[in-house]
Parts: C-alpha cells; sequence; structure tokens
C-alpha cells in the first residue's frame, strides 16, 4: 500500500513540474498591465521564419522558408492601444515542384526556385484584450536587396535577371496577433500580402502564364521586449 501510495504521489509530482513554471510566468508578465501604465516606450528584437508563396507563378503551396528578423519599437498610446515600428530583414521567394511530361524525356519533376531578400518596415496598431493576448493590423514597406530565380525542366531555359527583373518597392498589408510567454518573450504568428504585382506583366516569364505575381506569407517569430 505504501509503495501504491508512492508511485501516486510520483506522478502527481511529474504532473505538477510544467505548471509550476507556468505559474512563475504567470506573475512576471508585466507588458500591457495596468499596473504599468507609466511605461510608454518597449524596445526589442525578433527572430523567426517565414513560409512564403509567389501567387501567380504556376506552383501552389508556402513552400519556401526564409529567415526574419530584426528590431522593434512598441508605443503605448492607450492602456490597451499600442503601435509599433520594425526594422527587418526578410526573406521571401517560392518554391515550386511539378510533375511534367516531356517528348524528350518523358515523365520528370520540374523544380523551381525564386529568392527574394528585403530590409523591411512594418508599421502596424495592436490592441491587447487581455494581459496575454494582442491582436495587429497594418502595412509594411519592403526594400528589395536581393534576388535570385532558376528553373529545372525538360530543356535549357536562361532566365536573364535584367529583363525578368523585379520592382523594386513591396508594400504589404499585415494582420497578426502575440502571446505572452512571460518574462518579456512573445510568440508572434502574422500573414502578409503585396498589395501590388512585384513585377510587371512583359517582365514574369512565359511559362508561367501570368499578368501579376504577389508575395504572400505567413510568419512565425519569437520576440524579446525589455522590460
Amino acid at each position: 500500500m505504501i509503495t501504491h501510495m508512492k508511485r501516486k504521489l510520483g506522478i502527481l509530482l511529474l504532473l505538477a513540474l510544467p505548471v509550476l513554471p507556468l505559474k512563475g510566468i504567470a506573475q512576471n508578465y508585466n507588458f500591457f498591465k495596468k499596473k504599468d501604465d507609466n511605461k510608454i516606450f518597449y524596445a526589442g528584437l525578433q527572430a523567426g521564419g517565414n513560409f512564403s508563396t509567389v501567387d501567380g507563378d504556376s506552383y501552389s503551396g508556402y513552400k519556401k522558408a526564409g529567415i526574419v528578423g530584426g528590431a522593434t519599437v512598441y508605443v503605448r498610446l492607450l492602456p490597451k492601444l499600442l503601435t509599433n515600428i520594425e526594422l527587418l530583414y526578410s526573406q521571401k521567394g517560392s518554391r515550386g515542384v511539378a510533375t511534367r511530361n516531356s517528348i524528350y524525356i518523358g515523365e520528370f519533376f520540374e523544380q523551381y526556385w525564386l529568392d527574394l531578400d528585403y530590409i523591411e518596415v512594418p508599421i502596424m496598431l495592436h490592441y491587447s484584450f487581455t494581459p496575454r493576448w494582442h491582436l495587429g493590423a497594418g502595412a509594411s514597406y519592403g526594400r528589395l536587396i536581393r534576388s535570385r530565380e532558376d528553373i529545372y525542366t525538360d530543356q535549357p531555359v536562361t532566365i536573364d535577371p535584367d529583363k525578368n527583373f523585379f520592382q523594386n518597392d513591396d508594400i504589404n498589408v499585415i494582420v497578426g496577433g502575440g502571446f505572452h510567454l512571460g518574462y518579456g518573450w512573445f510568440l508572434l504568428a502574422r500573414y502578409q500580402r503585396s498589395t501590388r504585382s512585384i513585377r510587371n506583366a512583359n517582365n514574369i516569364p512565359f511559362w508561367q502564364n501570368s499578368i501579376r505575381q504577389y508575395n504572400d506569407l505567413f510568419s512565425l517569430r519569437l520576440m524579446y521586449l525589455i522590460q
């Protein structure tokens, strides 16, 4: 019987272990708390990943993984209303894989690569409807700093970067939210999309059979704000 009780006690302790640190975290978050209303500015860093596609490139799926990261500053406008501005390095683009039939080599996998790297400045407005959760929306300006496009298919294809060039400017709309993990750490999730085509119709390769293309991505990242 004593052994049985020890076993139950051990199980209870194991179940309680994950709860103990969470309880400590819950008592230590202070972002958006009313008692912290005197604090106006919050500065910090964030880093994570983008999962991107290009709408209009004849391929589907958010298959291009890239990094995103940089600095941010939040400004409290009202107790539950904040705005923020960020300076980010953000990798976007597309990856495509499709099964094709060729008169030359029969059935094969066509592969497509597109890398677009931006310096991005998002501006957002956030509402914290609980001390832990906040939602936001806004827009971002991106400046293209690097592009690379290539395709593997049944015959040689030359992609001329001077002819198939992309727009230098990329304006996006953004919606997203965040969860306060504690001690200044946040988990952020976002969706963003270009508001205009990232290159002109005459610059889109003929095989993509499109007249407009848009950056389209989901993002997941960690943020730390100095408390």
